[in-house]
């Protein structure tokens, strides 16, 4: 992993950039990718402040930290930025696991858009039963207009057929209607 030392009033010591790469070493758990990570060193009066700013293509993580030791404000900073990638790690295997779910339940349920199951026949849910009353299709326009549903499958009044009655997209009704 290529690590960018900036020193800023800072003696940047071979000592200390091999204690700060050994420490970063941890980080390729968590970042997977290639991550360009920059630490930057700064000495203001008495306090010792470093930053450590690692970029990856989904995330950056930063953190900053100060004490009166270069090595301590490093421990304090890794220790953020580590907690910081252990939660960007964890959200997205999360989120595998989850897209995987979705596709396996699509999958056994024989959802468009996913190859169909291996079985001969499709997967049928039952929703329950429909009452068949009789109404015009003006009953029937008010009616789906009071309910919360996208559909009314009635029997017409006038011709004793089964109708079915659709809110379509563009805010209309469909109706469909046997033949003969």
């Amino acid at each position: 992993m290529p690590i960018l030392f900036t020193g800023r009033k800072a003696d940047l010591t071979p000592a200390l950039k091999r204690y700060a790469e050994g420490k970063l070493n941890k980080l390729d758990r968590f970042l997977g990718e290639e991550p360009d990570v920059h630490v930057i060193l700064t000495v203001e009066k008495h306090r010792r402040l470093a930053e450590i700013v690692a970029r990856t293509p989904l995330a950056t993580m930063t953190a900053r930290a100060d004490s009166s030791d270069f090595r301590e404000s490093i421990d304090r900073c890794l220790e953020r930025v580590l907690a910081q990638a252990k939660r960007n790690h964890e959200k997205m295997t999360q989120s595998r696991r989850r897209r995987g779910r979705k596709e396996a339940l699509r999958e056994a349920t024989g959802m468009p858009g996913v190859a169909a199951p291996a079985r001969d026949r499709p997967l049928i849910v039952r929703m329950g039963s429909v009452p068949m009353k009789p109404m015009s299709v003006e009953e029937a326009v008010s009616e789906i207009q009071d309910s919360r549903d996208g559909f009314l499958v009635f029997r017409n009044a006038d011709s004793q057929g089964i109708s079915v009655l659709f809110r379509r997209a563009d805010g209309r009704f469909g109706l469909i209607e046997p033949e003969g």
